[in-house]
């Protein structure tokens, strides 16, 4: 976070919050917490972001639509320690990025803000009680008991928050003798400066006239003084230009002051306050990486499913042709058939006249010692018509991967020039149209909620759509099972496993409370649990079902294994997935 602004921040909090008390520490994301305090005329959030490449601390400008996170133990531990008591004052070193909020009894919790350091601290009577993240960079420092101490600043350059505009100047002219560029001098030289606050500086300069060093310092005590309100400069609303991916720099930047001549200017929002400026420009960068890394992945997930495809056309054009070589197999019968009077047996196979040769050349043909020979002309009619079908279903399988390859493709090329929320989800309401378990959710009750923060992929599950529109989830491995039935599954949803046999756990989607789902939904979903089980070769199998909240882990047993309360059975015929609507 810009230091700059953050000063803004810091004195903008303190003069709203100082005397509230605090009613909740709460862990939104894994790196986003939230402070909610308490006022006499009512109460308001802090949100404090440690994303490692960019650390922010503002108010909220929307609504937190992500899961509930699982808190670290730091968490509860700092609820305990602060929650209930009151807010005596907000600490802010001039050219460090470190916020102190200070409780009654000599509490307080330290938000430390370095880029690839951000932290929060706890401490008791200025000794560090406990910290979220502990590195070997920060073991003695924040051990338990020690004093505290903030992190420390780079030696060099120096702090300009203590020195007039003619040391300043002084400092400036001594490093260009150097021939360094000014705007490094600034940014690099004077700690805690940053790259905008450097430019606007120059720009300022060149445009009134007055030295780099009395337009900073100037600058420097509108901060401390809480006069310079941050700007942030968006040609169009944040909001929308994240929903459409235009939300970057340099068209959206964070300013720390109103630069000269530009007072007037629309582009320039304010918030509503430093601290609202700042979470506004934070949550929506946040949104947009977000965004970029949601569609990144996206494209991760459409190379390796095309890669699969691809392997998956080749090995079927493969088994054709392999089935194609076994016709032989007719001939071979023929020959036996039509060549019984003389037939020679040696060994395991038998000497017959080749029926389609005009001069009678012999065939050696495989034949079991002890088998009649018109038994094993049988067995080969029988290998010939299997092979026959084994082509056609090869054949079959290979055109059917080949318009998946396609599909696939044409989705690629959307994605190509995908930059918004809604160009993502197309993308994903494309994949799962193919069978491909993007975007899924634990359950429906829970699915707006998690399509901002959860990624786009469950691996380990096939998913497809019934003739009613169901949606039908297929484990694959026995952790895979574990996951679907008690991580995604909602208690509601329809049960299916093969009878006393190995194999995939069957999910149907419920679509209303306690509803059971369509009959040919239902026994859809039984074909594929017998077919996704040992029970495959089978005629007709006996699949179990039930609502989910029936069904529970076997103690002890392997992941996968699981003990039914009650069910019903239905009988099918196993029924592979037809690989344009699913993944095998």
């Amino acid at each position: 976070m810009d230091n700059l602004v953050l000063a803004s921040v810091a004195w903008d909090l303190a003069a709203a919050w100082t005397g509230s008390l605090l009613e909740d520490l709460r862990h939104e994301s894994d790196a986003r917490f939230r402070l909610r305090f308490a006022l006499p005329r009512g109460g308001g959030s802090i949100v404090v972001s440690l994303r490692p490449e960019a650390p922010w601390v503002g108010r909220p400008s929307r609504r937190w639509e992500g899961p509930r996170w699982n808190p670290d133990p730091f968490v509860p531990l700092a609820s305990r320690a602060l929650v209930g008591r009151k807010l005596v004052r907000i600490e802010k070193a001039a050219a460090d990025r470190a916020l102190s909020f200070v409780f009654l009894e000599d509490r307080a919790l330290v938000v430390e803000l370095a880029p690839h350091g951000a932290n929060l601290v706890l401490l008791g009577e200025g000794r560090v009680d406990a910290c979220l993240r502990r590195t070997r960079s920060t073991a003695t420092r924040l051990a338990a008991g020690a004093a505290y101490a903030p992190p420390p600043m780079s030696p060099a350059g120096i702090d300009p928050f203590d020195v007039t505009a003619s040391a300043l100047d002084a400092y400036v002219e001594e490093r260009r003798r150097n021939d360094e560029p000014m705007l490094e001098i600034l940014r690099r030289g004077l700690r805690g400066v940053g790259t905008v606050g450097a430019s606007l500086v120059l720009e300022e300069a060149a445009t009134s006239g007055e030295s780099v060093g009395t337009v900073l310092r100037r600058r420097l005590d509108e901060i401390l003084a809480g006069d310079a309100r941050p700007r942030l400069q968006a040609p169009e609303p944040p909001w929308e230009a994240v929903a459409h991916g235009r939300f970057a720099e340099p068209g959206f930047r964070l300013l720390p002051w109103v630069p000269v001549g530009r007072e007037a200017d629309a582009d320039l929002l304010d918030g509503g306050g430093a601290a609202a400026t700042a979470g506004l420009y934070y949550e929506c960068r946040d949104a947009a990486e977000h965004q970029r890394a949601r569609l990144l992945s996206l494209g991760g997930i459409l190379r390796a499913e095309s890669s699969r495809a691809h392997d998956g056309e080749r090995r079927a054009r493969e088994n054709s042709r392999a089935f194609e070589l076994a016709a032989d197999h007719g001939r071979h019968a023929e020959a036996i058939l039509a060549g019984l009077s003389r037939a020679v047996r040696s060994g395991d196979r038998v000497i017959v006249p080749d029926p389609y040769d005009p001069d009678g050349a012999l065939l050696s043909v495989p034949a079991p010692p002890g088998v009649p020979l018109a038994r094993v002309a049988e067995d080969l009619y029988r290998k010939q018509r299997r092979a026959r079908r084994g082509a056609e279903a090869a054949r079959a399988r290979a055109e059917a991967l080949r318009g998946r390859l396609d599909a696939l493709d044409a989705i690629a090329v959307r994605h190509e020039g995908a930059r918004s929320e809604s160009d993502a989800a197309e993308i994903e309401s494309a994949l799962r149209s193919l069978g491909v378990a993007v975007g899924l959710a634990r359950s429906p009750r829970v699915a707006r909620a998690l399509a901002a923060a959860t990624r786009p992929r469950l691996a380990g599950v096939r998913v497809l759509t019934s003739v009613d529109g169901f949606t039908i989830l297929v484990g694959q491995t026995g952790r895979d099972n574990d996951r679907l039935t008690f991580k995604i599954a909602a208690p509601e949803d329809v049960w299916l496993h093969a009878s006393g046999v190995p194999g995939a756990h069957v999910v149907i989607r419920a679509s209303e409370r306690g509803s059971a789902p369509p009959e040919t939904t239902l026994r859809e979903a039984a074909a594929l649990a017998a077919w996704f089980s040992d029970a495959r070769g089978n005629a007709t199998v006996d699949v179990q079902w039930t609502r989910r909240k029936n069904v529970r882990r076997a103690r002890g047993a392997a992941p996968g294994t699981v003990l039914v309360k009650r069910f019903e059975v239905v009988r099918v015929s196993p029924r592979p997935i037809d690989p344009r609507q699913g993944v095998t």
